[in-house]
């Protein structure tokens, strides 16, 4: 490749103000941008991207129980390390652990994993995205935005979308977490109870006014959870309100408006390239 650079792999939505929207994809985006790593983004729709990866070479997420790939984003190609072949990474935390790894000399920032912190890191992580699937702030969060998710996507990507979830799920996407639900209030009332008891876990890190999980520095963990956070903002929402652009709006004002001051620290790293 002539260009020494990272391309990451992403599902665009076809809002005009914001392409990039998926939480899982942030994860990795977030890394990038906070490590000062240059790439570029290639989008691709969701009906394509197992023929795209395949193509590309790209690792599946994971084997099915059938045996069969399941191929999502993101994905990285490395052509910076690798300007030849390129390296080739799949899945938002195995990316950035090997980006955190590759790129780790003062060029790059800080690490996002200080010495001492990863398994806090994991099990902090594991509580909000249970491997489960059980009642963590992610589940809760899936069934709030996973009918507007369809509402930005590309009509062959929106197809797609309603017929696998309603395949999974066992009913139409349209008619999960309806507004005015009580479907819909315990999955808020769920976030904000996840909520609190991440806020009780950052107030134990005094260090830096409680800002961040290890208290002054940025860390992986809090990339996760404002790549969920970011789910909620690039996400319009016609059901909650009529004061309610997105369900960010409910989520800055939780827990004493600490998760808009955690935005705000972020606001320079959520460039989409």
């Amino acid at each position: 490749m002539s260009e020494k650079l990272i391309v990451l792999y992403d599902i665009p939505s076809m809002l005009e103000t914001q392409r990039a929207w998926s939480y899982n994809t942030w994860k990795a985006r977030l890394v990038l941008n906070y490590k000062g790593i240059p790439y570029r983004t290639e989008w691709v729709s969701y009906p394509d991207i197992e023929q795209t990866f395949q193509k590309m070479d790209l690792p599946p997420l994971k084997i099915r129980t059938n045996g069969t790939p399941l191929y999502t984003c993101p994905a990285i190609i490395d052509y910076i390390a690798d300007p030849i072949a390129g390296k080739r990474v799949a899945e938002s935390t195995k990316i950035a652990h090997y980006l955190d790894e590759t790129y780790a000399s003062e060029q790059y920032g800080p690490t996002l994993f200080p010495e001492g912190t990863e398994a806090a890191q994991n099990a902090f992580i594991e509580e909000i995205d249970p491997p489960m699937k059980s009642c963590g702030l992610t589940d809760h969060a899936f069934a709030l935005v996973v009918a507007l998710s369809v509402g930005v996507l590309d009509t062959r990507g929106a197809e797609y979308i309603n017929r696998e979830r309603e395949r999974a799920l066992g009913r139409p996407v349209a008619d999960i977490c309806l507004g005015g639900s009580l479907e819909r209030k315990e999955a808020w009332d769920g976030v904000k109870s996840c909520l609190d008891k991440v806020a009780a876990t950052y107030d134990a890190n005094k260090e830096g006014e409680c800002q961040f999980f290890t208290g002054k520095g940025i860390t992986y963990a809090d990339i996760y959870l404002i790549s969920v956070f970011l789910w909620f903002r690039y996400l319009p929402s016609d059901r909650d309100g009529p004061d309610v652009q997105s369900g960010w709006d409910i989520i800055k004002t939780l827990n004493h408006g600490r998760w808009q001051k955690m935005m705000d620290r972020f606001e320079q790293y959520l460039e989409v390239k």
